[in-house]
């Protein structure tokens, strides 16, 4: 009885959570939405002018053939939304492009040009709206062991947040950023770290979780494993804290 109250409590926590973010995702779509439709009857033009069913199939076709390059057979569903997401933001921006360029280019005459240059910008709207839908943050956590905790062992859903935002606050600095980059590229040259770990080890001594620095550098979360294990092997260290102690040392040097 109370194995099976343990594993439905375990079952229960991560559905919890996942509600939580689509709630809080569909909230923001709709927020913006709301704000459109505010801001349509202020000025007084047809909502539904921004409605284009053409227009929004070919941001989808557009979002998942840009998404394609970055699939991978062990991508996890949540990478894979993340990717798509950031992926419509590029395809708005292309296809506004192309049918600025379309419509420029078109010898219909410039009775409706204004008019017609306006409706271009739709796909950047189309694009907004999905990456608020399916983008979310992969930031979870200021900083991770490798398997997904904290450094107490702890999710980030119960960590100080006011600790977390003190710990950005000071390393956003461009001054930290580029004695840590000089820093990390020395300890890379030590160690003879590829290029690819060596943007890993940048983002761990940053504090990014796996999660985090997969959707940064768009690879699937496995990939970022085997790079942080191959990191680990040359350096010597077994934890994500001694690799940071091992980049400050080498920085003191």
């Amino acid at each position: 009885m109370q194995r099976a109250k343990t594993s439905y409590f375990c079952l229960s926590r991560p559905m919890a959570a996942w509600g939580i973010r689509m709630k809080k995702r569909w909230q923001t779509v709709l927020s913006v939405l709301l704000y459109i439709f505010i801001v349509a009857c202020a000025l007084d033009f047809n909502i539904f002018l921004l409605i284009d069913l053409r227009l929004i199939f070919l941001t989808l076709v557009g979002t998942l053939l840009l998404t394609l390059p970055y699939y991978e057979g062990k991508i996890s569903r949540r990478e894979l939304l993340y990717i798509f997401g950031r992926k419509s933001i590029d395809t708005g921006f292309i296809q506004t492009f192309l049918l600025l360029f379309a419509r420029l280019q078109n010898e219909a005459g410039y009775s409706r040009l204004l008019s017609d240059i306006a409706l271009c910008f739709r796909p950047l709207l189309y694009g907004f709206c999905l990456f608020l839908l399916l983008a979310e943050r992969l930031e979870t956590q200021s900083t991770k062991n490798p398997d997904g905790t904290g450094l107490s062992g702890v999710q980030a859903d119960t960590a100080d947040l006011d600790t977390i935002q003190a710990s950005e606050n000071e390393t956003s600095t461009p001054q930290y950023s580029a004695q840590k980059k000089i820093g990390v590229q020395e300890f890379a040259m030590t160690y003879a770290l590829t290029r690819r770990e060596t943007e890993i080890t940048q983002l761990i001594i940053q504090g990014k979780s796996n999660a985090m620095i997969a959707g940064e550098l768009f690879i699937s979360e496995t990939t970022v494993k085997k790079h942080v294990s191959n990191i680990f092997e040359k350096t010597g260290v077994s934890r994500r804290e001694e690799l940071m102690v091992r980049v400050q040392a080498e920085e003191s040097i």
